[in-house]
């Protein structure tokens, strides 16, 4: 056979056969580690020759998919600038619409000239120069500047569009810190492990927000000659969120309990949310990221696969994975479908198939059944000798058993009846409540002589199991 490749490689204790694959540096920042690894799940060489090449094309997909793809802190920056534009286009419009008339305006500057010309000599001859001034700049704060601003905006635009091009960003770092500020980023203008030198990061966002003032210098000019009908020529403003989304998977699930608990979509119990913060726990710390709307497809096929090389159980698997989809849905419902704009990013997500196991051997064989009926009625304790027997003969759960009260029996006709009940402290797992009759094989084992003889008080009841004596 000829020479081993350097992608493959045995495990010296199992005999499994891997592939393994160092991630190019320009890309492990993106796809979030140093190697590949995938086990080939055969001791056989030859075998384990032919897998590879399909898992080779896997990587060589993602590595193309990652180079191509933006980084997050790319998708954040432009999120923030396609926000900076959208909020001052408003405010431009919002101030168009306040401006007077063209025959107000008249009217204002020759009230205006008269007023001046006249408060000097009603204050007499000798007027302080800095009243004087006060005056005058009251008057102008009066008046229509918008052809002043006019002047302002084509220099800027002028001086944005040259520092633009050098990479200068000095015109625009008040305001990107603004908006750190305002938003509440995690974005810091100097690197903390180099206070000397600007943070990636903020020159990122500067870049950006240059692109986009510049875009809304371009719109207010067109509107200084009465076109209103301009829009964003650079692609990063034309669609996309305009509002960046720091929602945490925590803040998802306790949102989602709330509602659960009021009764709001399906409701689910404590522990089901507990384990929902489990997993997600472990899969923040895997991405290193709190944030769910930077989720993508591709981040959870690379957890997905590492918890299947890990030897995680195909089950497992599938209910992580399967929590981190539903913790996602929730929070696209609760944004009103705007933590993802283009859909949930695992709509359609392929899980590991769960091997298919014959009932069979998961459940009593009839002789098992038998032993564990007989053993139970040489018990002491009430609950040991009679919750096997109905466990039996009824389908309900052991907690649901165990919660039953005197108060829960009844009898219609000839028949005999338990009622299993949802609320206050007792739950089942669908969350209703149910009634089901009592098997003729219990009455015939003494089941309702037994409850018959447990105390009861109506509008106090107490378990009808206790672990003392099946008799008392």
């Amino acid at each position: 056979m000829s020479k081993l490749p350097d992608y493959l490689t045995k495990h010296p204790k199992s005999g499994i056969w891997y592939a393994r694959r160092r991630v190019p540096r320009d890309v492990a920042g993106v796809i979030g580690r140093d190697e590949f690894s995938k086990s080939l799940e055969t001791r056989d060489e030859r075998l384990a020759r032919k897998k590879v090449r399909a898992v080779l094309v896997g990587w060589d997909r993602e590595i193309e998919e990652a180079r191509r793809k933006p980084d997050l802190s790319t998708a954040d920056v432009e999120t923030l600038a396609r926000y900076y534009y959208h909020q001052q286009e408003q405010a431009d419009l919002a101030e168009r619409d306040k401006r007077p008339l063209a025959a107000q305006k008249d009217a204002w500057m020759e009230e205006a000239v008269g007023r001046l010309a006249v408060r000097p000599r009603q204050s007499g001859a000798n007027v302080d120069p800095s009243k004087a001034l006060d005056l005058m700049l009251d008057e102008i704060s009066n008046l229509d500047l918008s052809n002043m601003a006019q002047d302002h905006r084509r220099i800027r635009l002028s001086e944005l569009r040259a520092h633009l091009a050098r990479r200068e960003y000095a015109l625009i770092a008040h305001e990107a810190e603004h908006l750190i500020e305002s938003q509440s980023l995690p974005i810091t203008r100097y690197n903390p492990l180099n206070p000397d030198e600007v943070s990636e990061e903020f020159i990122k966002l500067c870049d950006r927000l240059m692109r986009a003032e510049i875009e809304l210098l371009e719109r207010q000019n067109e509107r200084d000659q009465g076109d209103f009908g301009g829009g964003p020529r650079d692609p990063m403003l034309r669609k996309g969120n305009t509002k960046l989304d720091l929602t945490s998977f925590s803040d998802i699930i306790d949102e989602q309990e709330k509602r659960s608990r009021r009764g709001l979509g399906r409701t689910k119990s404590e522990s089901t949310f507990r384990k929902y913060r489990t997993i997600t726990k472990e899969f923040v710390e895997w991405r290193k990221n709190p944030r769910a709307a930077t989720v993508t497809k591709e981040e959870v096929e690379r957890w997905r696969d590492e918890l299947i090389d890990n030897d995680f159980a195909t089950k497992t698997v599938r209910d992580k994975v399967s929590c981190i989809k539903s913790v996602l849905n929730w929070g696209q419902s609760q944004s009103s479908e705007k933590l993802f704009p283009a859909g949930v990013p695992l709509d359609g997500f392929e899980l590991p198939e769960l091997e298919e196991r014959d009932s069979a051997e998961r459940t009593y064989t009839v002789a098992q059944a038998e032993r564990v009926l007989i053993a139970a009625r040489a018990q002491e304790a009430s609950y040991k000798r009679w919750v096997p027997w109905m466990l039996a003969y009824s389908g309900a759960r052991v907690r649901e058993i165990l919660q039953l009260t005197k108060e829960d029996f009844f009898q219609i006709g000839q028949d005999w009846f338990y009622h299993i009940r949802h609320g206050g402290d007792r739950t089942t797992k669908t969350k209703t409540s149910r009634t089901v009759p009592v098997h003729p094989a219990l009455v015939d084992e003494g089941l309702i002589n037994f409850v018959d003889s447990r105390p009861g008080v109506r509008y106090s009841p107490t378990r009808v199991w206790t672990v003392t004596s099946a008799t008392g």
